[in-house]
């Protein structure tokens, strides 16, 4: 719910959130655009912190090397039966993208490149167009008769 990129995510400390006001720095330090930046934060994403809130300095501490944490992401898609076209597993990047992708066509480009936290205006430019490509050839999809009613 935020487009943020993992590290960015690992890095957000909880002296930089404020539930308050639904917001949360992201830190120079910790960003590719390497500027500061306050961001409004989805009520989904805060009724989350809400639950993990704790006394740890980090919002999302990370006690074993990151490469754990990868693998952990694809165990929990091979046990969901999730198999993405064309790669083994899908990456936490993949999840920044679809965020850019699904909310292209919701909110204005200085909007996404704002949540999305990228220097250059034309990297937006890039997740818009492409969004605008996709949609509507995902919409031209192959459809299998499918007996939706046993779909949980």
């Amino acid at each position: 719910m935020t487009g943020w990129r993992i590290g960015q995510i690992l890095a957000l400390r909880w002296e930089d959130v404020d539930l308050e006001n639904g917001t949360a720095l992201s830190r120079a330090a910790d960003n590719k655009g390497k500027r500061d930046m306050l961001i409004q934060l989805h009520d989904l994403a805060l009724d989350h912190l809400q639950t993990v809130r704790s006394f740890h300095v980090s919002v999302f501490p990370l006690e074993v090397d990151r490469r754990s944490l990868y693998t952990e992401f694809e165990l929990i898609q091979k046990a969901a039966g999730v198999k993405p076209h064309g790669k083994q597993f899908y990456g936490f990047h993949d999840l920044r993208r679809a965020f850019a992708t699904m909310n292209a066509d919701r909110m204005s480009g200085d909007a996404l490149q704002a949540l999305m936290q990228h220097k250059d205006y034309q990297t937006t430019q890039r997740y818009i167009n492409m969004a605008r490509q996709l949609k509507p050839a995902v919409a031209e999809l192959f459809e299998p008769a499918l007996d939706r009613s046993a779909i949980v």
